[in-house]
């Protein structure tokens, strides 16, 4: 007997047997992707390339001097240059210690090396010779919130300059410096301005100048006669302090007594932005060139030797700090500033003034360190 087959049994087979065929496996939401597995030569690349950028790793931070002056912004980056290498240094150390890595181990060594060259040698001696006869020239930021009327009457008592640049002064200060020295020229806000300022309180204006130009004087036993601003036409806002001439006991010297903006991004109550603070070095050091008499700079500069405002400063000046000595960081307190190890304040000079006995004086009234050093033509050659 012939059985006949059932059509539709047979469409329900081919069905099934097609779905079968399409199926799509998708993991499920617990399952694990398997990883993916390299084959022997392309671990073997991956881990020697990986080797070859370890040691690579020490060659990293001697190209800062490469790329140092590319841009405005490194100014900052090199006020902050230190921080970033301590922190480098301490990863570093824990990594040799730890992983026992010689890798890591030639990576701390690099960046103690360095940290010695960028930041340490800018403050080596030049040893030059010292002045036939000379006058004693100071810098002192009295440091808004840091300063004591006492204490720095008691550093000029005590180191008696013949010509003293203050900033950051009070009108008590002013009043003090004016009654022992019998000639001065000064800018001075009200204390309540100058707090005002600090906090960014009084905005009026789009230069450096917005909130005032922070108390700047200059006190000399010296005759001064004040000049004329010599980048007012160049740079809004103008010279960041005053240009005048000195009748010192060995002939007329032009002193820049001056408070550079710092060169820090966004609002503040003194800042400009790092391509601003660069534009301005640059224009004073352009006056600077053109002058014929002998020039001393001198106050706080808000640069870092390390930087690029500091070259080009020195272009054609020598740092009189350095010249009979080691000089020193002069923002130096509170922490964390000292961590950045910051030359901010200066005394420069031209090529016919030479300087001896240049010291930073460690002081309690100010979070900046005064400098002072005898200034003179240098002996002949």
């Amino acid at each position: 007997m012939t059985h006949s087959q059932d059509p539709s049994s047979t469409i329900r087979s081919e069905t099934v047997s097609t779905a079968a065929d399409l199926r799509i496996d998708v993991p499920s939401a617990n399952e694990t992707p398997a990883p993916v597995e390299m084959d022997a030569s392309t671990e073997r690349a991956f881990r020697m390339s990986r080797r070859g950028l370890m040691w690579l790793a020490p060659i990293t931070p001697w190209l800062w001097f490469v790329f140092r002056s590319v841009h405005p912004v490194m100014e900052f980056v090199a006020i902050l240059l230190p921080v970033v290498i301590l922190f480098g240094v301490a990863i570093s150390f824990f990594a040799a210690v730890l992983r026992r890595s010689l890798r890591w181990l030639s990576v701390l060594i690099s960046l103690v090396l360095f940290f010695v060259v960028a930041v340490i040698l800018p403050w080596r001696p030049t040893n030059g010779p010292a002045p036939e006869s000379s006058f004693r020239a100071a810098t002192l930021n009295a440091g808004l919130y840091f300063f004591s009327d006492n204490d720095s009457g008691y550093f000029v008592n005590r180191r008696d300059p013949d010509l003293l640049v203050g900033i950051e002064l009070t009108e008590a200060h002013d009043a003090e410096f004016r009654g022992r020295f019998p000639n001065a020229h000064a800018d001075i806000l009200s204390l309540e301005r100058q707090q005002q300022n600090e906090q960014g309180l009084v905005p009026d204006g789009d230069t450096y100048r917005r909130n005032g130009l922070p108390s700047i004087g200059i006190y000399s036993k010296f005759e001064l006669q004040v000049l004329e601003d010599p980048i007012a036409d160049v740079f809004p806002g103008g010279l960041p302090g005053f240009r005048v001439e000195v009748a010192s006991d060995d002939g007329p010297v032009i002193v820049y007594a001056l408070h550079i903006p710092r060169p820090i991004p966004g609002e503040g109550p003194y800042q400009l932005t790092a391509s601003g603070h660069i534009e301005l070095v640059e224009a004073i050091t352009n006056a600077v060139e053109a002058e014929i008499l002998p020039v001393v700079m001198l106050g706080d500069f808000n640069t870092v030797d390390r930087g690029q405002g500091y070259r080009t400063l020195t272009r054609e000046m020598n740092d009189g700090m350095r010249h009979s000595g080691w000089a020193v960081p002069t923002a130096d307190r509170p922490l964390p500033w000292s961590l950045i190890f910051a030359r901010l304040d200066h005394i420069l000079i031209s090529d016919d003034l030479c300087t001896a006995n240049a010291l930073s004086e460690d002081t309690r009234f100010s979070d900046h360190r005064p400098l002072i050093a005898d200034v003179g033509p240098c002996p002949p050659q």
